[in-house]
């Protein structure tokens, strides 16, 4: 296994400060958008009367957000010292005594029972839901699933001129995935593909929780037995990520949102394992279930940069910055990049090839994907920069010429910047601000809306109906309103507490998540194209709150330690005035409290009500009464 902790050089400071603070900010601002308000899919009354659906934006309270982090620090706390106390008794290692203990808490050898046995939960529930609901496809999963069950009958028809696949030519390949699964479980099976997105559900919990268990071992932490690390925060993890259930909602999606990312976090998985171990295997399969996930989801590329970056980083320090130049390990990382690029390349040729070959017909080119970006650069009946039928507007008002297409779409989306630029006060940061919290701010990632309206097969029992459509809604959404902010707060604890025990290396899923969120901030927007980035947080927000409880531990012990050697006063303090030594914390401490009092001074200005604390009651539209189902809004379940 390769060692890391050489790696103190002025590049990796300046790389890691740099990525931190990167996504400090991006966190951040989610962080604001949090505490201050709450987004969600509501409904606008019209003049005639009819109902406009349209994402609205409630106030909230940060004080309450406090108090539940308060609270959820005692539990913590809490928590810690009965599992040390329990191990104490049962004859275990309490983490915290022999001075060891960082975010992965105490190894259990019970670990590898744990992971299955939380697997195996997460199967079970998956499938009980599927089961209690068997809703058929709708919105653009019916399209795609219906697609894929014409050909079955072979009816190509989707092809034709201003048909769904001679628009949208990059879904053949989740389209081909359906039409191959239909002949394992039968034409019309959609329960069948749903069951299949289960255990896709399984995998994606599964490499995160793996992924928490890698934390440190690039920086050189406890790099005897590979296999036997960090047990206690992977439990934590998937028991994060089970609690967490917007993405659990998904499973009835069929979108290749799940699949797609299952895959995808396989590569990162594979290439964590390639920089710690150096096995070539580990390339191959990285390679392999980037070049997949493509073909299902084309968004996946932003993994495959993000997997790049990091690896172009190792190769310039193995080049440059290694005590022994170590240029066969710099070159095979650079290799690494373009076995990627070419497992895409071949994965897509391929899976073109075979749609061509059962379609008998060739691909179109389909639309230019500059207009997304037009698109998601206007305002939109759902919300700031979501579908608004721009995308098929100008490519047919050019007679889907992509050259004039482009031309088109270029010179719309230079108009859209020059004011945006001109007016950056009035029209830029107001619209980049409520499209952010459109696609980012709302607890539940639409995961309700997406399963509301959609037939089913069986009778759904009144409890989950309540979940889904009534009071029961109202709970879930509040209980993740508060988890939301927990998460991302304790990422930024994850970011500045690990700053320097932390690896570099170990950044790669946070990487992946800045990718998404800067993508999609000029992209389309939907809530249900970023939550696959913001699940990515999770891992980082549990060892962000465990570095998080070991730190209040280490002053509570100091403190404690002081009272009792008898020190008094100034010795009770010591571990505070001891920072006098340490100017780097006095400035970063200094730092700090100008920069809330920046953010303070930021909350009395109107530009922070149109852009963070963002509320459609006072526009005279019963957003509150919607979200919390009162008043006209009140439901039966």
């Amino acid at each position: 296994m390769v060692n890391y902790t050489e790696q103190d050089h002025l590049f990796y400071r300046v790389v890691n400060a740099a990525v931190r603070l990167l996504l400090a900010g991006a966190v951040f601002l989610l962080f604001l958008h949090s505490i201050f308000s709450t987004s969600f899919v509501g409904r606008l009354i019209l003049e005639d009367g009819g109902e406009q659906e349209r994402t609205l934006n409630i106030a909230d309270s940060p004080l309450r957000h406090l108090l539940v982090f308060i609270l959820f620090t005692a539990a913590v706390l809490a928590g810690r010292k009965l599992w040390r106390a329990f191990g104490v008794r049962k004859g275990g290692h309490a983490d915290v005594r022999d001075g060891k203990d960082d975010c992965a808490g105490v190894y259990s050898r019970k670990g590898n029972m744990i992971f299955w046995g939380l697997t195996l939960l997460t199967v079970i529930l998956a499938v009980s839901y599927v089961g209690m609901t068997q809703l058929y496809p709708g919105s653009d999963p019916a399209k795609v699933y219906g697609i894929a069950m014409q050909w079955r009958q072979g009816d190509f028809s989707s092809f034709e001129e201003e048909a769904y696949l001679f628009c949208y030519p990059f879904q053949s390949g989740i389209v081909l995935f359906f039409y191959l699964l239909s002949f394992l479980f039968g034409e019309g099976n959609f329960v069948g593909i749903q069951l299949v997105n289960v255990v896709f559900l399984a995998v994606i919990y599964g490499l995160l929780a793996k992924l928490s268990g890698l934390f440190g071992v690039a920086a050189g932490e406890g790099t005897e037995g590979f296999e036997k690390k960090r047990k206690g925060l992977q439990a934590a993890v998937y028991l994060g990520l089970i609690v967490w259930v917007p993405l659990a909602f998904y499973v009835t999606y069929l979108y290749g949102i799940l699949p797609g990312m299952a895959l995808s976090l396989g590569a990162v998985y594979f290439a964590q394992r390639y920089l710690a171990l150096r096995r070539l295997r580990y390339m191959a399969a990285a390679s392999l279930s980037m070049g997949f996930a493509t073909v299902i989801k084309m968004n996946c590329l932003i993994y495959l940069i993000a997997i790049a970056c990091f690896l172009l980083y190792d190769a310039i320090t193995l080049f440059w910055f290694s005590g022994k130049k170590k240029w066969k390990e710099g070159a095979v990382s650079l290799l690494f990049i373009v076995c990627m690029g070419l497992s895409v390349v071949c994965c897509t040729g391929i899976s073109n090839a075979a749609v061509e070959k059962i379609a008998g017909r060739e691909l179109p080119e389909g639309e230019v994907m500059l207009s997304w970006v037009v698109m998601g650069m206007q305002e939109a009946p759902i919300g700031p920069g979501g579908y608004n039928g721009y995308i098929s507007n100008v490519f047919t008002e050019n007679h889907y010429d992509r050259e004039l297409v482009t031309q088109a779409s270029m010179e719309d989306l230079a108009k859209i910047m020059t004011k945006m630029l001109e007016y950056p006060v009035d029209e830029g940061i107001p619209f980049l601000a409520r499209k952010t919290a459109f696609q980012w701010n709302d607890p539940t990632f639409i995961c309700l809306d997406r399963t509301r309206g959609r037939k089913s097969k069986v009778q759904m029992p009144q409890w989950l109906k309540s979940v889904i459509y009534g009071r029961g809604s109202v709970g879930l959404s509040i209980l993740l309103n508060y988890m939301q902010t927990l998460i991302l707060l304790g990422m930024l604890l994850y970011l500045f507490l690990r700053w320097r025990k932390g690896s570099l290396y170990e950044l790669m899923g946070a990487v992946v998540f800045l990718g998404g969120y800067l993508f999609h901030l000029f992209w389309e927007s939907s809530s249900s194209y970023t939550i696959p980035y913001f699940v990515l947080l999770i891992p980082y927000a549990v060892c962000g709150m465990a570095e998080w409880a070991l730190f209040l531990e280490g002053i509570l012990g100091r403190l404690c330690g002081s009272e009792k050697n008898g020190a008094g006063e100034s010795g009770k303090w010591s571990f505070l005035t001891g920072w006098r030594k340490k100017p780097g914390r006095v400035f970063a401490l200094a730092a700090a409290l100008v920069f809330c009092l920046l953010v303070l001074a930021f909350t009395r200005t109107n530009l922070f009500h149109r852009t963070l604390a963002l509320n459609d009651d006072l526009q005279g539209i019963d957003a509150g009464a919607q979200f919390y189902h009162t008043g006209d809004w009140e439901t039966p379940y």
